[in-house]
């Protein structure tokens, strides 16, 4: 749950603040397909990881799987960046949509050499950002738990679970606009 909390929290930070998300979800072309969840959930977790060990390392013990295998965990899913950057960077796109046109198209025209660092530097900043002391013990055990799944099972169980749980709840809104399934 604090994993999937982070990666509603990487949408939050993708939209660039400032309501953009309730922009995105009120413009039907800005709906994130599952796909594009998947995409984005597969090219964040190295990110998502890095934060979360970064964030947590005071607080845990320097025996325990972040210390002892973390990195390489982190690794297996940073190995698969460029098979998911095409269609993360399309909801990012989509995420990072504004009312100012010339902020969106500086966006798009952005060569992926500097997009890519940004998002990632975002993410990891963010997700450490956002874990508080208490809850370290807890990720650090769901990421033990996903450990010895392949990245690709663990990218998709985590955007099944984002799917299936963002939903509006006490008037409040979606975390991600993500786009709804056609009946």
């Amino acid at each position: 749950m604090v994993l999937s909390r982070s990666v509603f929290a990487l949408g939050a930070a993708l939209a660039l603040s400032q309501g953009q998300l309730a922009h995105a979800a009120a413009n039907a072309d800005s709906c994130l397909s599952e796909a594009e969840v998947g995409g984005l959930v597969g090219y964040a977790l190295p990110y998502v990881i890095d934060g979360a060990m970064k964030a947590c390392k005071p607080h845990l013990s320097p025996t325990g799987f972040f210390a002892t295998r973390g990195s390489a965990f982190a690794g297996q899913y940073a190995a698969r960046k460029d098979v998911n950057w095409p269609v993360a960077k399309n909801a990012f796109l989509k995420l990072g949509g504004t009312k100012d046109a010339s902020i969106s198209s500086t966006l798009r025209a952005l060569p992926d050499s500097a997009l890519q660092p940004f998002v990632e530097a975002m993410v990891s900043e963010l997700v450490g950002g956002e874990i508080k002391p208490g809850q370290c013990t807890a990720i650090e055990r769901g990421v033990r738990i996903l450990s010895p799944l392949p990245a690709e099972n663990t990218a998709e169980l985590i955007t099944f679970v984002v799917v299936l749980a963002d939903k509006p709840k006490n008037g409040k809104p979606a975390s991600l606009p993500i786009c709804k399934a056609a009946n």
